[in-house]
């Protein structure tokens, strides 16, 4: 049986990444991970994590903490949906 990933979508594998990669950094969990680090993982190209992370961020399921770069939260209706999805 193939791996449940396969089936989905590239945001959400994006997503899920960034789930699997938070910490708690002075009581805010973050996920200080680069776009390039993300790419490097995943195997998808640099751009195309920008524009996910991008409409993730639109979406508000994502946003960028204190304006860092390589740092995001992962909002509370993104973490419902990847707890569903697990």
């Amino acid at each position: 049986m193939k791996n449940v990933e396969y089936f989905l979508n590239d945001k959400f594998i994006v997503l899920k990444m960034l789930y699997e990669h938070q910490m708690d950094i002075n009581g805010t969990v973050v996920c200080p991970i680069t776009q390039q680090e993300l790419a490097d993982i995943s195997g998808f190209s640099k751009a195309k994590i920008n524009s996910i992370l991008n409409e993730l961020i639109k979406n508000q399921y994502v946003q960028i903490y204190n304006n860092t770069k390589g740092r995001y939260v992962i909002l509370d209706e993104a973490i419902k949906t990847i707890k569903k999805l697990l």
